[in-house]
């Protein structure tokens, strides 16, 4: 497909995502980021075969929050592949922060894409390398080819403020041995790499190992790879993931500052950055700007 048929569908579909986040609102939940313009909107794509197209604010960089978890999964599974024995890889319909599903499931988390998983995984990617959020980091700047990746220390502050909810599932997942670090250390590093802050064109370029279906070098091998890309597709949008598989048909990870990542394997990857979100906690034109791009370049797993 080439750059000027990709640059048509991305002008399309940022339009309607534009005109979706008007029905959205941006989160409140962190204060530092609650006056976020919530006119800000930023797309890109990015090939396999070295096309990128982009548009709007791509340039920007924005805190990534949750979609951060990607990132450090798969650096977690850059040096241990059996991080599967601490985390599960089932969906969930009881929302990201459920401190209830994890007391049901004993400790064990039901994916790494909830907060209790996204927790373990953070002890577990120190474990292995002494600091998750310079790993994590690492990762991402391996790929994106671009200025340094920061995490917004004023971000993480405020999370760790106000953010009584994961301090609760930090303490439960400690009940039940499911930690090897201090809370207070696990916290910290988890909220600064949260904080992580880059543009939608690094993202696209940084994802670009997951849409790789013969990888001869890397972070991760094929196998893993269509683990990771499974578990986001059942799990990367949360409860809405299933929503989000009949309507787009792509693995796809989220995060309340606004981002929305997906991943065409064999093709290439879509991010965009529109801070108002939907009642899912998902950004309403992120969310309509991919499932537009994906109808019109026929991007799906299925």
């Amino acid at each position: 497909m080439s750059a000027g048929v990709l640059e048509g569908y991305l002008e399309a579909s940022a339009a309607r995502g534009r005109r979706a986040a008007k029905n959205g609102s941006v989160t409140t939940q962190i204060p530092a980021l609650a006056n976020v313009p919530a006119s800000k909107f930023a797309m890109a794509v990015a090939t396999t075969g070295g096309t990128e197209v982009h548009t709007g604010d791509s340039g920007e960089a924005f805190s990534i929050q949750s979609v951060s978890k990607l990132f450090s999964l798969c650096a977690a599974l850059h040096y241990d592949r059996d991080i599967w024995a601490h985390v599960g890889w089932g969906s969930t319909d009881s929302g990201y922060g459920s401190v209830a599903e994890l007391e049901r499931e004993r400790g064990r988390p039901r994916n790494p894409f909830v907060n209790p998983g996204a927790l373990v995984v953070t002890d577990r990617l120190m474990q292995h390398t002494g600091d998750a959020v310079d790993a994590t980091i690492d990762l991402i700047e391996s790929g994106a080819h671009t200025g340094a990746i920061e995490s917004d220390l004023e971000v993480a502050a405020s999370e760790t403020m106000t953010d009584h909810r994961n301090s609760a599932i930090a303490h439960v997942l400690a009940e039940h041995g499911m930690l090897t670090h201090g809370i207070e250390h696990v916290l910290t590093q988890y909220f600064q790499q949260c904080a992580i802050t880059a543009s939608v064109r690094a993202l696209t370029r940084a994802a670009l190992f997951l849409a790789d279906r013969h990888p001869r070098r890397g972070w991760l091998d094929a196998p893993t790879i269509r683990r990771v890309n499974a578990v986001l597709l059942t799990s990367g949008m949360y409860s809405a993931a299933g929503d989000i598989a009949y309507r787009i048909g792509l693995p796809a990870k989220s995060g309340i500052g606004g981002g929305v990542l997906a991943i065409m394997p064999g093709l290439g990857t879509v991010c965009v950055w529109s801070p108002p979100l939907d009642r899912d906690g998902n950004s309403a034109g992120g969310v309509a700007a991919i499932e537009e791009f994906a109808r019109l370049a026929g991007w799906s797993v299925f």
